[in-house]
């Protein structure tokens, strides 16, 4: 067959630019309906200190946003990206791996920072590809599919966690953004 239509690369498009900005939704939610399991498998007493999972997670990904913006400036858009990809790959499976709930934090931490890439690059990749009606309609449909993650992620979780326990979950997220990393390779 030809070269793809100007309108399946539009929706190719908006579809990564979505799965860009959805990563942190479904980090945060799929982890949800695992809090219970990770916190049993590191024997927390405190059943508050559970919740730490999500708020390292969400330090990070603060601490980040600042940082890829001008490093994409400098770098380029996707040098920039496949190194927050990669970075969020290998704490993802440190997070699977980790043998104690310190090390989880810290994980979870370096995987919030890293997840800011692809977010930030995301807004700045449609602002450099489009301006006004244009960046709006982008925009438009990329937040139709980034609202839907919450409601959908923390379901994902609980059939990933029918097949086994709570580390498939982080598994799942390192396969995410080794899809995006090779579609954005690509």
């Amino acid at each position: 067959s030809g070269p793809p239509s100007d309108k399946t690369r539009f929706v190719e498009f908006v579809t990564l630019i979505a799965l860009m900005m959805a990563l942190t939704a479904l980090s945060i939610d799929i982890m949800l309906v695992a809090l219970p399991d990770i916190a049993a498998a590191y024997g927390l007493a405190d059943p508050n200190d559970r919740q730490l999972v999500i708020t390292a997670y969400m330090l990070g990904f603060a601490a980040g946003q600042p940082i890829f913006g001008p490093l994409s400036d400098r770098f380029g858009r996707k040098p920039v990206l496949l190194a927050g990809l990669a970075g969020y790959g290998v704490a993802t499976l440190v997070g699977a791996m980790a043998p104690d709930f310190a090390t989880q934090l810290a994980a979870r931490v370096a995987m919030g920072f890293c997840a800011a890439a692809p977010r930030i690059m995301a807004q700045a990749i449609v602002r450099d590809r489009f301006a006004g009606a244009g960046m709006a309609r982008v925009l438009s449909y990329v937040m139709m599919a980034f609202v839907m993650v919450p409601a959908i992620a923390p379901a994902i979780g609980a059939a990933i966690l029918l097949g086994g326990d709570w580390r498939l979950i982080f598994l799942a997220l390192v396969a995410m953004a080794i899809v995006l990393a090779g579609w954005t390779a690509r």
